[in-house]
């Protein structure tokens, strides 16, 4: 498992594309990986938000849009066997949420990937429609 990534007072810092959070986000005992693909401001709201994309092992079944290999030049540093970005399991968390969790932040992903998840994430057929237009596309 790789170290927390720390980056002065993570209670208040930024949350931004990139970031990743080794958390269950619905509070449960099943921590995974969670990527943050974006951050915005939707409308009406004064709260942040973030799209966030899980990244499980591989499996049967598995949704091949992005799969991830350890010896991928833009593996992050905690993946140690083959995992894919499961789409169809994104979240729309509040950002406030995350900077709660500052214990359980990583190191950020390469730029290389964060582009490689957000094109998989418009290119899945599982991720739900309501998420696409949160994501920049790469």
């Amino acid at each position: 498992m790789s170290e927390p990534f720390c980056r002065g007072d993570t209670a208040t810092h930024e949350v931004k594309a990139g970031d990743v959070f080794f958390i269950d986000p619905d509070d449960g005992t099943n921590p995974h990986y969670w990527i943050v693909l974006s951050v915005y401001s939707p409308d009406l709201s004064y709260e942040n938000f973030a799209i966030i994309v899980n990244i499980t092992s591989m499996k049967k079944g598995a949704d091949m849009t992005c799969v991830l290999r350890p010896s991928d030049l833009d593996a992050p540093g905690f993946l140690t066997h083959e995992s894919y970005a499961y789409f169809g399991e994104c979240r729309d968390v509040e950002v406030a949420k995350l900077q709660a969790r500052s214990a359980e932040r990583r190191t950020p992903v390469p730029s290389a990937l964060l582009s490689r998840l957000r094109a998989g994430l418009h290119k899945s057929p599982h991720t739900r429609r309501k998420i696409k237009p949160k994501v920049p596309r790469p």
